[in-house]
């Protein structure tokens, strides 16, 4: 089994470079010649400099099914060619490729990409979840003293672990906005179960924050 990382510059440069230093048969492919130059000086892969949406120079690899395929232009249109290509021609199964524009992530899955991966999308997730705490906060400011906005990150021992949102008694002085679990943010209900890692984010009445903090922690 081999490597093939076609396009990109430095994501692909140490992709190649954690691969082979792992013992993997790694080939790098970019139009780019000087480039090219650059990564067969440092890195111990196979370096060919070549348009990989042609397919003669994709022959040329002997892609065989179980070869991994990495693609990372920075053109849409060239990505879906070559894994296209990679695909239907060569029978390969494993296939990554990046999706420039978040708008084309579903056309990709459709045609059965193994990972579809949108760096603006992850940029994106990232910055929203840390802005939701952020806005809400800006929100509740303005009432400063009225209200009490808590961020309750739920302890593996808690004992409201495994229980949906409505069977935990919360006070009715409260409201549950949203949580964030492993990176995204959901938008809780009644049968939301509740995990151990959790970050609740509540806007209560100062008075109930001590049966809050109680019921989900233990404090």
């Amino acid at each position: 089994m081999k490597v093939v990382i076609i396009g990109g510059e430095k994501i692909a440069y140490f992709l190649a470079k954690s691969f082979s230093s792992k013992g993997y048969k790694t080939y790098l492919v970019n139009k780019d010649q000087k480039l090219c130059e650059d990564f067969a000086r440092d890195l111990k892969a196979v370096v060919i400099h070549g348009d990989a949406s042609k397919k003669k120079l994709l022959e040329q690899l002997d892609i065989e099914e179980d070869d991994i395929i990495v693609v990372l232009t920075n053109k849409d249109k060239e990505n879906l060619i070559i894994t296209q290509f990679a695909k239907k021609i060569f029978g390969v199964k494993n296939i990554v490729t990046l999706v420039n524009n978040p708008d084309n992530i579903e056309l990709f899955e459709k045609l059965g990409i193994t990972a579809v991966v949108s760096t603006t999308t992850m940029l994106q997730k990232a910055v929203e979840n840390l802005l939701f705490g952020e806005e809400l906060q800006q929100f509740l400011s303005v009432e400063e003293g009225k209200l009490t906005f808590l961020k309750i990150d739920i302890p593996e021992n808690s004992k409201a672990v495994g229980k949906l949102l409505k069977d935990l008694n919360l006070p009715h002085e409260c409201v549950v906005g949203g949580i964030l679990r492993k990176g995204k943010v959901i938008i809780p209900h009644g049968n939301t179960e509740i995990n151990a890692g959790d970050r609740l984010y509540i806007v209560s009445l100062p008075t109930a924050q001590e049966q809050i903090l109680d019921i989900l922690t233990g404090e």
